[in-house]
């Protein structure tokens, strides 16, 4: 895959017989979401107009260029959709994509390494980072634990004072 391009979301199944999708998103906002032009169905496929997205609870609702009955969209259930980095907004101070972070070293503030991170997942309130494969620290993304995040390094650092419980 290139590195050009962001995996987004995955689509979940048709939505009727037109051609509708239901996707489930990768944190994205629904504002961030809905400004995407063109998404790319899997990871060779070529970009694709977006026609229409609505936000329904958890999943969005698309229609795509080129999707126009059922058995179109069941032949692509499961599929991954991604988008060109030069369709992502600029980040604010201290805002990182999840794809930016993904892989990266997760320390403790005396230089302990606790892992690589593996996943991250949104609560409502807060973003939870999964550290370790094996392991598995539930790390909350929070100021208070995340002291720092070096993108050139690939290190986020945090205070591990505040998750003993968690880190035994």
């Amino acid at each position: 895959m290139s590195a050009d391009l962001i995996e987004i979301a995955k689509v979940t199944g048709p939505k009727g017989l037109k051609g509708q999708m239901w996707v489930t998103p990768y944190g994205d906002s629904f504002e961030r979401f809905r400004l995407y032009t063109h998404l790319i169905i899997g990871r060779q496929g070529e970009p694709r107009k977006v026609l229409s997205c609505s936000a329904h609870k958890n999943k969005y609702l698309l229609t795509i260029e080129g999707m126009t009955d059922i058995s179109q969209v069941e032949g692509i259930r499961g599929e991954s959709l991604y988008i060109s980095r030069e369709q992502l907004e600029e980040t604010g101070p201290d805002e990182y994509y999840w794809h930016d972070l993904l892989g990266m070293t997760v320390k403790d503030m005396q230089g302990r390494i606790l892992g690589d991170l593996v996943r991250i997942f949104n609560t409502g309130s807060n973003d939870v980072y999964v550290v370790d494969a094996v392991k598995q620290y539930y790390i909350p993304a929070t100021k208070d634990v995340i002291r720092d995040v070096s993108l050139e390094e690939r290190v986020i650092t945090i205070d591990a004072s505040l998750l003993e419980d968690i880190l035994d």
